[in-house]
């Protein structure tokens, strides 16, 4: 690459600090010395970005001793630019990676065993059987779930974009307008706002063709593993999602969007309408809103989110909203949010088991109400959890009448 190329991509990109990326580095030995492992290798997009400041295909190595080594597929130039990293080499032949690493026999490496390919792992396996690969995504994950005050930032920046997002869809939204058209241009809007495009998640076969899911009271008749209520999508191969389906007139619909600046992702749902909620309708959407109020006021360093599961559900059963809250029967979610960061489905989870919440970590609590195919309305928020407490990271209204 020219300098001139490196020059332009220097004015797009910010880069990570040096001194994130040595604090992860220092966690993660830590995390290996605690497992009684030697090393770890890391290739998803996520962990590459994450322990090294830039995605291009490769490896990380951080062994237990010694400096952390970059591997680049390709492109080395980009990636000597843009990572703090100082020991960066081309990535070579898959068959010799052990050796061009240096990674000596015997010795237990933790690898992705949630996402890398079980063929790849074999093959990696295979060329040095007494080098031991152990799945350490559960501990990765973890390491992730606690941001930076830097890292909340920029999901802080995502969430504001999306708020503002909203505010172009009450200007742009009418009840002729389909689900995927409105999509499409919130979308575009947000892009051409530094929207960081890709949704990245940890979950197998959870695809996001939009950033913007828009999905209106008569298209919400299925529900999927990632969210309560969805849309029917496309296509047979994809059944959740925006359909060509008219919003309607004062029917509701929601706006779930995911935003992303430099990589870290947001998620907030708002609930519209073009012309007016109905007066039993608002009053759900009130009793979302006392959820809300409840979750502000429980979400603190040391809660229990299995605890606070419960504490939720016996609040929507005193609202008499328990029947048709996150869906219905069997089809209700078994979760009430997740975490948010570089992956859509972060750590922690939400749910009746969930872990006690810690500062630092970052998660989109969604109050959601449903009665398939004919109504639908909810409330997303992301929170950062504080020292002292909790700080919603968005912050537009609940509900937008056009």
């Amino acid at each position: 690459m020219s300098h001139d190329s490196d020059t332009l991509m220097s004015k797009a990109y910010s880069k990570i600090p040096e001194s994130e990326i040595a604090s992860r580095v220092s966690r993660l030995k830590n995390l290996l010395s605690e497992q009684g492992l030697d090393g770890a290798l890391l290739m998803s997009v996520t962990e590459l970005y994450y322990y090294s400041g830039i995605g291009i295909p490769g490896a990380v190595y951080v062994p237990l001793d010694g400096e952390p080594i970059r591997l680049s597929e390709r492109n080395l130039k980009v990636t000597e630019t843009y990572s703090p990293l100082n020991d960066i080499r081309p990535l070579g032949r898959m068959s010799s990676l052990f050796e061009t690493l240096g990674i000596e026999s015997p010795s237990r490496i933790a690898v992705e065993g949630d996402v890398l390919p079980f063929s790849l792992v074999t093959f990696l396996q295979s060329r040095s059987p007494s080098i031991g690969l152990v799945d350490g995504s559960s501990h990765l994950r973890q390491i992730r779930s606690v941001k930076s005050s830097y890292e909340i930032d920029l999901i802080e920046k995502a969430a504001t974009t999306v708020d503002k997002s909203f505010e172009f869809c009450r200007e742009i939204a009418n009840p002729e307008m389909t689900e995927i058209e409105l999509a499409v241009r919130l979308d575009s809007w947000m892009v051409e706002r530094n929207h960081a495009g890709f949704i990245t998640t940890r979950t197998f076969n959870m695809e996001m063709v939009q950033y913007s899911y828009v999905v209106s009271s008569e298209g919400s008749t299925l529900s999927t593993y990632f969210t309560p209520i969805s849309g029917q999508g496309l296509s047979l191969k994809y059944p959740f999602g925006s359909t060509r389906k008219k919003l309607g007139k004062n029917r509701p619909f929601i706006v779930d969007t995911v935003g992303n600046y430099q990589g870290y992702l947001s998620d907030t749902t708002r609930t519209f309408v073009c012309g007016r909620l109905d007066t039993e309708l608002r009053d759900k959407l009130e009793a979302l809103g006392q959820i809300k109020e409840f979750l502000v006021s429980s979400m603190t360093p040391g809660k229990n989110l299995g605890k606070l599961h419960e504490e939720v559900m016996d609040l929507s059963k005193e609202l008499g909203i328990h029947a048709n809250f996150m869906g219905t029967e069997s089809d209700k979610v078994v979760f009430l949010g997740h975490g948010v960061g570089l992956e859509l489905d972060d750590l922690p989870i939400f749910y009746s088991k969930g872990p006690d919440l810690r500062s630092g970590n970052t998660l989109a609590c969604e109050p959601k109400f449903i009665i398939p195919g004919n109504v639908l309305i909810g409330i997303e928020d992301t929170y950062a959890i504080t020292d002292k407490g909790n700080r919603l990271l968005s912050n537009a209204p609940e509900l937008f009448e056009i």
